[in-house]
């Protein structure tokens, strides 16, 4: 942002929200550029085989999160110090569904695109 208010010439004593500043350039908020590459990794991970370690762990996070146990052990238990929100946690919210059918819904490709527009291809 301040690399914009410097380009459109505000002072730093300048205030301008960060609203009209994104209004000015007709650019997407942080939040939503960052949201957009979460599903699009999302997404090319998925379609990745399933032999790839990423997409490996990508069945694993999404099984866990489903309320499967990655671990047989009846004493395993997730470490301490987790982020309270993870990875998946906000993909769901983003998506709008649970992890097991975004998943679902990300190994076919119209599904997918009808659900939620490529990273960078989205209105402004």
């Amino acid at each position: 942002m301040s690399c914009l208010r410097r380009i459109l010439g505000f002072r730093w004593l300048d205030f301008v929200p960060n609203a009209s500043l994104m209004s000015q350039t007709q650019q997407q908020s942080t939040c939503n550029r960052i949201r957009n590459r979460l599903i699009s990794i999302f997404r090319h991970v998925r379609r990745l085989q399933g032999t790839v370690p990423a997409h490996e762990a990508l069945r694993l996070a999404v099984n866990t999160r489903a309320g499967h146990r990655p671990d047989v052990r009846p004493e395993w238990k997730r470490p301490r110090g987790r982020p309270r929100h993870t990875w998946i946690r906000q993909l769901e919210v983003d998506v709008g569904h649970a992890a097991d059918a975004a998943l679902d819904m990300a190994s076919d490709r119209g599904v997918w695109r009808a659900q939620r527009p490529v990273a960078g291809q989205e209105g402004q």
